[in-house]
């Protein structure tokens, strides 16, 4: 008898169900750095996945586009865009959905961009790989999407090399050529890490646009829960390759349920900071895929840990609008 899946709600996009990343380890049992991760993105929602260096949060944007690292592979679980699980696909299938139904926003564009090819001719290259257009066409759309991204004379600058473009540019590039097929799914991973700040706001105004304009369902990948929470709509924590709290971007901002989100938003260091005030760090370091602790992950690092927390991994507790893996989560003022 053949299991079946139950079905995706109509108006979800990307539906991932309990996705393992495994690592084969020479000689050792295999690493799971993505534990079980579940989440939905709708069409125009923005999903922000959040977590420091390490988390899992890339490795998972990675594994939605099956471009994992050597090694590595998807051990469990389901990718299932608009219901067809792309954990089970053909590698030729996936081909088509890589730039065709999801796309993705790289937080290096100059490493991205090819420096030997103009502006022009990747657009019009990844348009020609996903549809049957002329030359002529594709080049009209390639100025057209780069004019709907801001970047100025677009018919005179399809024709520049990627150096010839300032870092916000290049990523205005970037984020062209990774709409330019109208995708169901745009992945954002770090999209503003390279760039100053009054240019990041720019860039994230943008993508905001796009998303609303097009409704793409889009997912940003940072460790800046600040950004994720003023930007998205839902926000997701992750922390040693589980989602250990999710909610609302504006519930988890003002209210964290988890110690580990309310810690990351205590270490943001704001304009309007006490300068006589220490900035708060979150002690010690985030555990090893392959060396996990016992019970919850957090605990070795957590303010609130009691004996329970290294003796058993802690259920899934609803608190007030959030969801949290935690026995102690956070009362916070809305409680």
């Amino acid at each position: 008898m053949t299991a079946t899946l139950p079905e995706t709600a109509t108006d979800v996009v990307l539906d991932v169900r309990d996705l393992v990343v495994e690592i084969a380890v020479p000689r050792r049992e295999p690493i799971r750095p993505v534990r079980g991760v579940s989440f939905e993105v709708r069409p125009g929602s923005r999903l922000g996945i959040v977590g420091e260096s390490g988390s899992g949060k890339s490795l998972t944007a990675l594994s939605l586009m099956r471009l994992l690292p050597p090694r590595a592979r998807i051990a469990g679980g389901h990718v299932l865009l608009r219901g067809r699980d792309l954990a089970q696909v053909s590698e030729r299938e996936m081909a088509r959905v890589r730039g065709g139904q999801i796309s993705t926003v790289y937080q290096d564009p100059m490493s991205s961009l090819n420096p030997l090819m103009t502006v022009g001719q990747q657009i019009t290259e990844t348009i020609a790989a996903h549809e049957d257009v002329g030359r002529r066409e594709a080049r009209g759309r390639a100025i057209e999407v780069l004019g709907d991204v801001g970047l100025p004379q677009p018919e005179r600058r399809i024709d520049d090399h990627p150096h010839q473009f300032s870092g916000g540019m290049r990523q205005r590039v970037m984020i062209a050529m990774a709409i330019c097929t109208s995708p169901d799914i745009l992945i954002a991973d770090e999209p503003t890490t390279a760039l100053d700040v009054t240019t990041q706001a720019r860039i994230m105004e943008l993508l905001g646009r796009i998303v609303d304009e097009r409704r793409m369902g889009m997912i940003l990948i940072t460790h800046d829960l600040g950004l994720a929470s003023s930007f998205c709509d839902d926000i997701h924590v992750m922390y040693a390759g589980r989602i250990v709290e999710s909610g609302s971007g504006d519930a988890v901002l003002r209210t964290p349920a988890h110690p580990y989100s309310e810690a990351l938003l205590d270490s943001i260091c704001g304009l309007d900071r006490d300068v006589d005030r220490p900035i708060a760090a979150i002690s010690g370091q985030p555990p090893l895929p392959h060396q996990l602790p016992s019970g919850c992950p957090f605990h070795p690092r957590c303010a609130y840990a009691k004996e329970i927390c290294a003796a058993q991994p802690p259920p899934a507790v609803v608190v007030r609008k959030q969801v949290a893996e935690c026995y102690f989560p956070v009362a916070g003022s809305g409680a």
